[in-house]
This record gives structure tokens, C-alpha cells and sequence, in this order.
């Protein structure tokens, strides 16, 4: 169980991970939707702003055409004068834009293989973003040609990461935060399991040893009773004997229970009629019901009754229910067992008429130690292991335990199993 909790986990954070990183691309492409788009506004200013005769736009076109016209520079000396002013224009409508990104221009012709003009780092062939846009105006009347500036933008990812930080950030921090609540929810349930085994390994050590005192009490008290003659020391001895044979039913019920929790404990299943297994169990109790002078019945409805079991611990789960029953009730004692069948299943349901269990208690009363709350003294004495021994042998045969009471008219526990098809 354990181990089927640790995998969701693990596949629950792989999960969130992905989803994190699907969240991670969607903000990409919203980051990258909007740099195109101030890309291309920041161009249409460009364009507007190289259309008149400007300063820039002469010494732009003196360098198209190779025509230094008033510059008195020479022919290197006015490009490089040219590229600096014109990278200083390109790179105040990029900002006027809300665009801050490393690139790279240049001026061709409309094939845009010949370059008139281009920055150093400027390769037509590089894998950076191109963006196009015509030059009309003043440059192409002078060159009587066609004009287009291309712009390029330098480690665009980096940008639009930089631009979606915040986001990152909350989103790193969220998970590595879920992240970190995972492992430590792992290593608690780790933890959890080595105690539970270290508790298993102390509750049978400690049982097995308290067999060894149990059976020399009662073999001595048998051996007493045979030798005695007072009927005051037979009675006293008689005491000993019941009050050993019930610890020694205490301390198996513990056994029993920490052997199946730590799956040690043997399962023999087969395919057998269930009410051949519930006619044993039920065989010795119908005769402590009339001690008490109470009625039991037993109602075989099922029309099918055949299942996959252990019947040992199957019948135990029963007679610790019946038990119950017997313990709870007030006289006159009315107990019924009952088996019919339903959605394809076998029912197995023990129903009294005892005080019942109110519905705050309904889902603690199969834990493990739990007794339902009845003031300071509870009046049926008992460790609160037979309703979980119960949902542990019924959890071994893939069925489920139902309960179904109402406080001052009693209760009905109800064994779900599943047919042998």
C-alpha cells in the first residue's frame, strides 16, 4: 500500500512538472507573440522616420550610391560613421517600442543578397530572427533602387525569459516548494514503514514470549485441579483457568493481526461454499447465545454462495463480528446472520439489536485499538482489534466491510466478497 502511495506521489510530481513546463511554453509563445509584435511596430516607426530627407537619410543614401556628395570622409570612414548613427536610430525606435534586445542590421537590395550597408556582427545565413521591412522615401529615390532593412535579434530565448522572470520564478518556487512537501511526505511514509515493521517485530517477540508463562500456568492449574479436593481451591483454580485461557486469546488475537499487517501471516485460499464455513463458525455460538437466553437466526438467502477464501481467516472475521454482537447487546439478545446476494456479490451481514454506534464513530471503529467512547469505563472490556482483524481479512480477499447503525436500535456489519465466476 505503502509503495502504491510513493508511486502516485512520484508520478503526481512528474505530472505537475509537465504541466509546469506546458505552462512554461505558453508563456513563451504569449512573450514571443508580443515581441513580434513590437518588432514590427518598431520597424513601421523606423520606416516612417527614414522616408524624409534627413540628415540620416543623406548620409545613408551617400553610402548606397557611393556618392559622398558634402561629407568630406572617406569612403570606410563614412560607413563606419553611417552604421554607428543608423544602429543609434534603429536601436531608439527598438526602445520607443518597449523592445531592450542585442541585434544586428542591414541595408540590401531586394533579393537581399548585395548589402549596402550592415552592422559587424550582421550574417544573412545566421539562425537569429529576421525581421524585413521596405525602404521607400528619400534613400531609394536617390539610388533609384529597391531598399530593405533586415534586423536581426540576438538570443531571443534568453530575452523572452528574461521577460517572463516573475513568472519563472513563482512557478520554480511553487514546485520545487511542492516538490520538496513530496520528499519529505516520502520520507515520513519511509519512516512510517520501518516503524511499523519494528513494531510488528516487538508485538511478536513480545507475544511469543508471553505464550511460554501463559502455557505453565495452564498446564499447572490443570494439574492442580486434578490433585485438588477443596471445592474452594477447585473454584479459585477454575478462576485461573478461564482468566488464562482468555489472555491466551488476547495475545493470539494480537499475533494474528500483527502477522497479517506485516504480511507474514500464511493465506490459503481456495473455492468453497461460504456457508459451510459460516455454519462452523457459527456452531459454538449459537450455544453462548442461549446461555443468555437470547435467539439467533441464521438466513441463508444467498442463491450463490461460492467464493475464493481462506476459510480460517474468513470464519474469524465472522465470529469476531458475532462476538461483538453478543457483547453489545442488551437482553433479551436478538442476533441474525444473514447472506444474500447483490450487484453480482455475496453479503455477508451480522445484525443486533444493541446500543448502535452513532455516524461520528462509523469510520473509526475498523482503526486499529479503537473503542467507541462509553464515558470513563467501558463496560465490554477488550483491546479494539476485532473490528480491524475483521477489515484485514476482508481486505485480503478483495472485499469490503460495511457498517450500518443507528444509536439506541442497533447495527448491522456487513462482509462484501466477490463471487467465484
Amino acid at each position: 500500500m505503502k509503495k502504491a502511495v510513493v508511486l502516485i506521489l512520484i508520478l503526481s510530481l512528474a505530472g505537475l512538472g509537465a504541466i509546469q513546463y506546458r505552462f512554461l511554453q505558453i508563456g513563451l509563445k504569449y512573450a514571443k507573440a508580443r515581441f513580434d509584435q513590437q518588432m514590427g511596430q518598431a520597424m513601421q516607426a523606423a520606416q516612417q522616420g527614414l522616408y524624409p530627407e534627413t540628415q540620416l537619410t543623406v548620409l545613408l543614401a551617400a553610402i548606397v550610391t557611393g556618392e559622398q556628395g558634402n561629407f568630406q570622409l572617406g569612403v570606410d570612414t563614412l560607413a563606419d560613421a553611417g552604421r554607428n548613427f543608423f544602429k543609434d536610430y534603429l536601436k531608439d525606435r527598438m526602445l520607443g517600442k518597449g523592445v531592450n534586445v542585442d541585434f544586428d542590421f542591414a541595408l540590401t537590395d531586394v533579393p537581399g543578397k548585395n548589402s549596402y550597408l550592415q552592422s559587424a556582427g550582421y550574417v544573412a545565413s545566421s539562425d537569429f530572427m529576421d525581421y524585413q521591412a521596405p525602404v521607400n522615401g528619400y534613400i531609394s529615390e536617390q539610388c533609384q533602387c529597391n531598399l530593405y532593412l533586415h534586423v536581426k535579434a540576438h538570443n531571443l530565448l534568453s530575452y523572452l525569459l528574461g521577460q517572463l522572470n516573475v513568472l519563472i520564478i513563482l512557478n520554480v518556487a511553487f514546485f520545487g516548494l511542492v516538490a520538496f512537501c513530496f520528499l519529505w511526505l516520502i520520507y515520513l511514509l519511509r519512516q512510517q514503514a520501518t516503524l511499523d515493521e519494528v513494531k510488528n517485530d516487538f508485538i511478536n517477540n513480545l507475544t511469543h514470549e508471553l505464550k511460554t508463562p501463559v502455557f505453565t500456568i495452564g498446564m499447572t492449574a490443570k494439574m492442580l485441579q486434578e490433585r485438588c479436593t477443596s471445592d474452594k481451591d477447585l473454584q479459585y483454580l477454575e478462576i485461573i483457568r478461564e482468566e488464562n485461557e482468555l489472555l491466551k486469546k488476547h495475545i493470539d488475537k494480537v499475533l494474528e493481526l500483527a502477522s497479517m499487517e506485516s504480511g507474514r501471516q500464511a493465506v490459503e485460499r481456495q473455492v468453497l461454499d461460504v456457508h459451510e464455513v459460516l455454519e462452523e463458525a457459527v456452531a459454538g455460538f449459537r450455544l453462548k447465545v442461549e446461555q443468555q437466553k437470547g435467539s439467533f437466526t441464521f438466513r441463508r438467502e444467498a442463491e450463490n454462495a461460492i467464493a475464493f477464501i481462506d476459510p480460517v481467516h474468513l470464519g474469524n472475521a465472522v465470529h469476531n463480528l458475532l462476538d461483538n454482537a453478543l457483547k453489545y447487546s442488551a437482553p433479551p439478545v436478538e442476533i441474525e446472520l444473514h447472506t444474500y446476494n447483490k450487484s453480482g456479490k455475496l453479503c455477508i451481514a451480522v445484525k443486533d439489536k444493541g446500543k448502535g454506534i452513532g455516524s461520528e464513530h462509523k469510520d473509526r471503529v475498523f482503526r486499529k485499538f479503537y473503542r467507541v467512547p462509553d464515558g470513563d469505563v467501558h463496560e465490554v472490556k477488550g483491546f479494539g482489534l476485532g473490528l480491524s482483524y475483521v477489515r484485514q481479512a476482508v481486505r485480503m480477499h478483495q472485499g469490503e466491510a460495511l457498517l450500518d447503525s443507528t444509536p439506541g436500535k442497533g447495527s448491522t456489519f456487513t462482509i462484501v466478497l466477490p463471487l467465484h465466476h
